[in-house]
Order: C-alpha cells, then structure tokens, then sequence
C-alpha cells in the first residue's frame, strides 16, 4: 500500500497534465453552463426590477434558480466523470494508478465554477433577503463528495454494464421532478418533505437553495447531514466490493483466454504430428 501511495504521489504531475488535456477539450461544458446560469440571472433580476415583484416571489424565483443551477451542474459533472472513468480505469491500471483522480478533478471544477454561480445570485438578491455564502459553500462541497461517489460508481458500473447511460437518463427525468425545482414542500407538506429528503439530491438541492434565500437554517438539520454521510459510506463501501469483483472477472476472463490459448496450441501440435506421421 505505502508502494502504491508512493507511485501515486510521484505521477501526481503526470495525472495533472492528463487531467488538463482531457478538459481543455471539454471546456464547453464548464462554459456554456455558466454563461446560461448568469443569462438568466440578468434577465431575471430585470424583470423583477421592472415589474416591481415582490420580494417574497423573488425569493421563490431565486430559490429556483439555484436548484436547476446546481442540479445541472451535478448533472453534468456525473455524466462527464463516469463517461471517462472506464477508459481511465483501463490506462489507469498500466501504471498502478487510481482513476478516481480524473472524477476529482472534474468534480473539483464544477463545484467552484457552480459556487461562484451561486454567489452571484445572493449578490443579487434583495437586502431583505438573509443568505449565507458559509453556508452555501457547506453544501457545495458536500456536492463534490457526492459527484465523486456516484460518478466512481457509476464509471465501475459501465465497465460491466452497456446500459448506464440509458438508466442514468431515466433517473435524472425523474429526480429533476422530485427534488425541489418544479415542487417546492410548504410548511403543511413537512412530513412529504422528510420522505423526499431520503434522496441524497434532494438533501443537495435543498440545502443549496435554501442556504441562497434562507441563509443558515439549511444547517440546523443534523439528522439529515449524519444520513447523508452515513449514505455516503454505504456507497464507498458498495465502491470497494465492485472493484473486487471486476478484478476478480478481469483475473478469470485472462485465464480463461491463457487456457484456450493453450488448447490451441496443444491441438495445432497434435494436427501436426499426426501429419507427419
């Protein structure tokens, strides 16, 4: 382990260089995500101007705003860190190195690029508005951890599994309808609210927005930070159990081909020795 810990650190460098090559080609999708976000912005804040909204509808607008911004974002940065992993993880294994550099990496970059999108909306909200950037950035880097989980799982999976990309659409049609974009939970709907809260990204999303319009009363439900966490763990553990086991399919699958190689040959010498004879 201290060997491999070693070998990592000194091809630091290397994964870098890597890592920037792979995302100056997929710059755009920093980009164009960030130019929209603050589009919209602009455009919502002149029409509240102009239309003289209330403050308490601009705090609904730009609660969410910041849902749909910070769902794209962790959407996109999934799909992009599971997309490379499995190419990753094949080169990766030449020389003893841990893909999950390249999925921190882009997770990195989103969560900062996000964050300061997130900060531009509580620079434009009302005064009248409590925001709180701690808190945003609280859960903006518990979004990271999410997104290098998930795309790690998500990027084993593909090794084995032609169909993530398929499965990985249908599950964002459906969290994007159930996490608090289109349908925001009121004070009568509390009980709904903790049910949905059982999804991670709807702990995410909540968090987010609610720290961009309500300030640091995301913060004070602890039971739902320790669930994620602890969720979280589970994951890491589902993580290790997969890498064993495509490990295991990799050692027999070479095997597998050394034996029938080995037939082979044995049949090739028998198909001659009876020629000659």
């Amino acid at each position: 382990m201290i060997d491999s810990m070693i070998n990592y650190f000194i091809n630091t460098p290397h994964l870098l260089r890597h890592a920037y090559q792979r995302l100056k080609s997929q710059w755009m999708w920093l980009v164009i995500p960030f130019i929209v976000s603050i589009l919209v912005l602009l455009i919502m804040v002149l029409i509240f101007k102009m239309n003289g909204t209330e403050e308490i509808k601009q705090a609904r607008g730009f609660f969410r705003l910041a849902a749909v911004m910070s769902f794209a974002y962790i959407w996109i940065a999934i799909y992009q860190s599971y997309n490379t992993f499995k190419h990753d993880y094949f080169t990766g294994k030449l020389f003893n190195l841990n893909p999950i550099f390249q999925n921190i990496i882009i997770a990195l970059l989103f969560s900062v690029i996000m964050y300061i999108s997130l900060i531009m909306i509580i620079l434009a909200t009302p005064v009248n508005i409590e925001s709180s950037m701690l808190s945003t950035l609280f859960f903006v880097a518990m979004s990271l951890v999410f997104m290098v989980v998930i795309s790690t799982l998500l990027g084993l999976i593909a090794i084995v599994s032609n169909k993530v990309n398929i499965i990985y659409y249908v599950v964002s049609v459906v969290m994007f309808f159930i996490v608090p974009i289109i349908f925001i939970p009121n004070t009568n709907t509390t009980l709904v609210s903790h049910i949905l809260m059982l999804n991670p990204l709807y702990y995410l999303i909540e968090g987010i927005s609610q720290s961009v319009v309500l300030g640091t009363l995301s913060l004070n439900n602890i039971p739902h930070h320790i669930y994620f966490l602890l969720f979280l763990a589970l994951l890491c553990v589902v993580i290790y159990a997969l890498y064993r086991c495509i490990a295991h399919k990799k050692y027999s699958y070479v095997n597998t081909n050394k034996q029938q190689v080995k037939r082979q040959m044995s049949d090739n010498l028998e198909n001659k020795a009876e020629i000659n004879k």
